[in-house]
C-alpha cells in the first residue's frame, strides 16, 4: 500500500491488487497515521455491502453500531 501525506495535510492511500485481494479475503489492513505525522490508527475493511461490514464489526466488538453511512461521491464522479 502506498501511503503519503501532502503538504496541505491530506493523507493519501493507494491500494494495489495484492491489497485488494487481502481485503476481499477478510484480512483488514491496519494503518498507523503516526508514520505520516498523524495521531490515530484505523482499519480498512471490505464487504460486499455496508451491512456486511457492519455485521462483522458488531460481532468483533459484541455490540451494535449506528447505521452505516455511505461516503460522499468524489468530486470527479459528480
Amino acid at each position: 500500500m502506498l501511503r503519503a501525506r501532502l503538504s496541505n495535510g491530506l493523507f493519501i492511500f493507494g491500494f494495489d491488487a495484492e491489497n485488494i485481494r487481502r481485503l476481499t479475503t477478510g484480512q483488514p489492513i491496519m494503518v498507523s497515521l503516526a508514520e505520516l505525522g498523524g495521531t490515530d490508527d484505523f482499519a480498512i475493511m471490505y464487504g460486499e455491502t455496508l451491512d456486511d461490514i457492519k455485521r462483522e464489526l458488531e460481532a468483533a466488538q459484541s455490540s451494535s453500531l449506528p447505521e452505516a453511512i455511505p461516503l460522499k461521491v468524489a468530486r470527479n464522479e459528480q
